[in-house]
C-alpha cells in the first residue's frame, strides 16, 4: 500500500524541454482522435495544412508545460498521491470505453467528451457536497470542506451530481440523455474497478478486522482508521465485483429494449454490491444511521436507489401490446 505514489519538484530547466516534448506529443495524439472522430466532406478543404496544425499543437503545449512548470515548482515538492491518479486512470479507462461504444452507435468521440466533462465535474462537485453533509462533524471551518486533497468524496453523491450535470449537458448540446445513460452505465462500473484500487493504495474504505487468510494490515502512514490490524481488502472485494458487473453490462447491453435501462440495471447492479459489501466495511460511510438501527447510511442509499430504479425500470418496460406486430 502506497498513499504518496511520487513527488514532483523541484524541477530545474533542463526538465522543461522533456516536459514539453511530452506534452507536444499528447496533445498532436489528442488532435489525431478529434480528427478521425469529426466526418468531413471533403479532406482536403476541411483538413488545416499540417505545418499550421504543427504550429498551433507547439504553441499549446508550450503553455501548457510553461503552467505545470511554474505549478510544480511553486509547491514543490508535489506528492502525488495513488487515489487521485486511479481515479484519473478509471475516468480515462472508462471514457476510452464510451468512446468506443459511442463509435457504434454513431454518437461520435467529441460528444463523449462533452459528457465526460460534465460528469467529472458534477460528479466531484456533488460527491463533495454529500461527504460534507454527512461528516459536517469533523470540519472545523469552512475552508476545510473545500480540501479535496485531504479525501472525503461520496460516491451516491458523484452519481447525484454527475447525472443531473450530464442531463444539462445533453439539454444544453442536444444529446439524447437516455442513450447517453446507457454508455455511462458500463463505463461508470469499469472506472469504479480503478478508483477501489486506488482506495486499497490510499488505505481508506477499508473493511472491519478480520483473520482470514487474505487480510491485510495497513500502515499508519495511510488512511487506514485501524492501522496494523488485519482488515477484509474490501477495496479489492468492490473492483472484482465491478469488473464483473461490467461483463454482465457488455452481455446485455444488445438486448435491452429502450433508452435508458442499461444505466437503471447498473444503478440496480452497484446497489446490491454496496449493500452486500458493507458487512464488511468499515468508515465513514459504515455509520449506522442510529444507534441499534440495522442499516448503514450507504445500505439505506442503497436500497432506496434499487428500489427507485427497479420501479422504473418494470414501469418501463414494453409489454407485448408495444412490440410491433408482424
Amino acid at each position: 500500500m502506497r498513499s504518496v505514489l511520487i513527488e514532483l519538484g523541484p524541477w530545474t530547466w533542463l526538465a522543461f524541454p522533456l516536459l514539453w516534448v511530452v506534452l507536444f506529443v499528447f496533445v498532436l495524439l489528442w488532435q489525431r482522435i478529434e480528427d478521425k472522430a469529426i466526418p468531413q466532406q471533403d479532406d482536403r478543404a476541411a483538413t488545416p495544412p499540417v505545418t499550421t496544425d504543427l504550429l498551433g499543437s507547439l504553441v499549446v503545449s508550450l503553455v501548457a508545460a510553461l503552467v505545470l512548470f511554474f505549478l510544480v515548482n511553486k509547491f514543490a515538492p508535489l506528492a502525488i498521491k495513488s487515489y487521485g491518479v486511479m481515479m484519473l486512470i478509471g475516468f480515462t479507462v472508462g471514457g476510452i470505453w464510451m468512446a468506443y461504444a459511442a463509435n457504434e452507435d454513431n454518437f461520435g468521440v467529441p460528444g463523449v467528451i462533452d459528457v465526460a466533462l460534465a460528469a467529472l465535474v458534477g460528479g466531484i462537485v456533488g460527491s463533495r457536497i454529500v461527504y460534507v453533509l454527512l461528516n459536517i462533524h469533523t470540519f472545523t471551518g469552512i475552508s476545510d470542506m473545500f480540501d479535496l486533497w485531504a479525501g472525503g468524496l461520496s460516491f451516491h453523491g458523484g452519481v447525484g451530481g454527475g447525472i443531473v450535470s450530464v442531463y444539462l449537458c445533453c439539454r444544453w448540446r442536444g444529446y439524447n440523455f437516455l442513450h447517453v445513460a446507457d454508455l455511462f452505465g458500463p463505463g461508470l462500473a469499469l472506472g469504479y474497478v480503478f478508483a477501489r484500487i486506488g482506495c486499497f493504495l490510499n488505505g481508506c474504505c477499508h473493511g472491519t478486522p478480520t483473520d482470514l487468510p487474505w487480510a491485510v494490515t495497513f500502515p499508519s502512514t495511510g488512511a487506514c482508521t485501524t492501522p496494523g490490524i488485519p482488515v477484509h481488502p474490501t477495496q479489492l472485494y468492490a473492483s472484482a465485483l465491478s469488473l464483473l458487473i461490467f461483463a454482465i453490462l457488455i452481455w446485455l447491453r444488445p438486448h435491452m429494449k429502450r433508452p435508458g435501462h442499461l444505466f437503471l440495471t447498473y444503478l440496480m447492479f452497484y446497489s446490491m454490491m454496496r449493500f452486500s459489501l458493507e458487512f464488511t466495511r468499515a468508515g465513514a460511510t459504515a455509520r449506522y444511521l442510529a444507534e441499534g438501527f440495522f442499516m448503514t447510511e450507504a445500505q439505506l442509499a442503497s436500497v432506496i436507489i434499487f428500489l427507485l430504479s427497479g420501479i422504473l425500470l418494470a414501469a418501463t418496460w414494453p409489454r407485448s401490446s408495444d412490440e410491433p406486430s408482424s
